[in-house]
């Protein structure tokens, strides 16, 4: 694939690019790794001694608005089938039929894939492409969607706007976590960062969203997808063996992949896995869990994975999951895959001990536990009393097995494979869920087969670390034809490359990228392509960034 990101001229800081001799400026003679590779304009400010903002805008629109088969993100690898679906559209006399080769690039862990689309007309505006895919329906040709080029087209030529927050380790700023009032709800990053008193925000993990989308919502938005720490305190557990950014960890900021593991000790010796934190018993979003986890498919029925999958849905029957005060006032009952199953909770105060054990979801006490089970997990609770005291165990640790947490560490799940490692380029899509759904891990030498995650533009928010340990917090808006168009993953890579990260990883991306300095809102949250205006999407977390007294 070639290198096409793109940036879009900004109203922010819009100043010729210059030569300064600041550390957490891309070195100099760098070459600028999208579009032509003309340097872009760029902007400045240091916002406190040791903490800067800068701001890149490169690129001009060039795309056209189309109408593309299939619906949907992975097209057909085939190309046979998709010149034979562009006859069909010549036959029915629709013109300017064309198929569109989009090459996914070998990576850490998934081969090189061309997948091929195939595109109808050419327009200025979507209105245009919209009424020609009405057209085409009313003549049976469905399974389309409205496509501005920019989304897939290599040679792209923009626009594109990249942010960068940089945070050395000198500076005098504390790096957090910030949640708003629980766990299971969201509110924007505008909220969060003004509750933290932040100097900067981004937005952090992904989360189970309220969306159309989103077609196993779980009524309770903002739950992590995967791992979440604040304070050392493990809130959201892995989607284990996914990518993640670890702030303030032992050693210092770290980009690295993470599994955990909690279980509990009855008082006669016995143990169990808790098999999830904070989240909807026997449903777990993203997958990547412990115990009887499967998926579901339409022609091999269910099918045990322990393995991550992002966005996906896995099932377990047979599940004891913990909740904390921070998830909310009441438990929340069980998925509605498993409705009218016995439930089992025991309610602890904050040593573990229990209180008393109840059948039905309720009140989490203040500084206490509730351990929520169904299936053999209710069962396995039903052996304690009043009285007991319970033993809890847990270890965050990277995949070496050493332990990653500290006393002010800050985690978040990453969205995306890792970016950078090392300092060079180096993604890993199948170990975080997002090869095709039938990789099995560890994913064999020649790699798994991509989806078409690697191919798409959307806008990301990124991480990168330095050899220096600088922190870098970076937005690229997309979506929006005039202003941003976004980028691939592997373009993601090349930009933090030429940031001079050493180590980078994805969080939370499309409508959730957000960044927030001093109060304003610094980019152009866009959610959907044919949007009109930014609108601030409300999240699960938020990286904070916060200036010491």
């Amino acid at each position: 694939m070639s290198a096409a990101l793109l940036v879009a001229a900004s109203p922010l800081l819009a100043t010729t690019a210059t030569a300064e001799p600041v550390p957490d400026h891309p070195a100099l003679g760098a070459v600028f790794p999208l579009g032509d590779h003309s340097a872009p304009k760029t902007g400045y400010r240091e916002l406190i001694p040791g903490v800067t903002y800068r701001v890149f805008n490169q690129g001009a629109a060039s795309d056209v608005w189309t109408v593309r088969f299939g619906d949907g993100q992975e097209v057909t690898t085939a190309e046979s089938a998709a010149t034979a679906h562009a006859e069909k559209l010549r036959a029915a006399e629709f013109g300017d039929v064309r198929v569109v080769p989009v090459n996914s690039p070998a990576t850490a862990d998934t081969y090189a894939q061309t997948f091929y689309g195939v595109h109808v007309g050419s327009y200025t505006t979507a209105a245009e492409a919209k009424a020609l895919q009405t057209e085409l329906k009313a003549k049976g040709f469905a399974d389309s969607r409205v496509l501005y080029t920019a989304e897939t087209d290599p040679d792209s030529r923009g626009p594109w706007q990249i942010r960068v927050i940089t945070v050395r380790p000198d500076a005098k700023v504390d790096l957090r976590a910030e949640h708003g009032a629980n766990v299971s709800g969201s509110e924007t990053v505008r909220q969060l960062s003004a509750a933290a008193g932040a100097l900067a925000a981004v937005n952090g993990t992904e989360f189970d969203i309220d969306s159309t989308n989103n077609t196993h919502f779980m009524d309770y938005e903002g739950v992590p997808q995967g791992l979440y720490m604040k304070n050392n305190v493990l809130l959201g557990a892995p989607n284990n063996g996914r990518t993640a950014l670890l702030l303030n960890a032992a050693g210092g900021h770290r980009i690295t992949e993470v599994k955990s593991r909690t279980w509990i000790t009855a008082p006669d010796g016995t143990t169990r896995d808790v098999d999830g934190i904070n989240r909807v018993a026997g449903q777990i979003l993203g997958c990547g869990g412990v115990g009887d986890d499967f998926r579901k498919t339409a022609t091999l029925g269910n099918v045990p994975r322990l393995d991550p999958w992002r966005n996906g849905t896995c099932y377990d029957p047979n599940e004891i999951v913990v909740f904390r005060p921070e998830w909310g006032a009441d438990t929340p009952a069980p998925a509605e895959e498993w409705a009218g199953a016995t439930v089992t909770e025991v309610v602890m105060n904050g040593s573990w001990e229990v209180l008393h054990l109840r059948s039905a979801p309720g009140p989490i006490p203040a500084g206490g536990r509730v351990l929520q089970g169904i299936g053999k997990g209710g069962e396995w609770l039903q052996g304690l009393k009043a009285g007991d005291r319970v033993t809890p165990h847990t270890s965050v640790t990277d995949m070496a097995g050493t332990p990653v947490t500290a006393s002010a560490l800050a985690a978040f799940g990453a969205g995306t494979p890792a970016l950078m490692r090392n300092g060079q380029v180096w993604l890993n899509p199948a170990a975080n869920g997002m090869a095709h759904v039938a990789c099995v891990l560890p994913a064999p030498a020649a790699g798994c087969r991509p989806s078409g995650i690697l191919t798409a533009r959307h806008p990301r928010t990124l991480a990168g670390i330095s050899a220096e340990g600088h922190l870098m917090l970076v937005t690229i808006d997309g979506r929006n034809p005039q202003a941003s168009v976004g980028v691939t993953l592997p373009e993601a890579a090349r930009v933090m490359e030429w940031l001079g990260a050493r180590d980078a990883v994805g969080l939370g991306s499309g409508g959730d990228t957000t960044l927030m300095v001093e109060n304003s809102l610094y980019n152009r949250p866009w959610d959907q392509w044919t949007d009109t205006a930014a609108h601030e999407r409300a999240v699960s977390n938020a990286v904070v960034v916060v200036k010491r007294p």
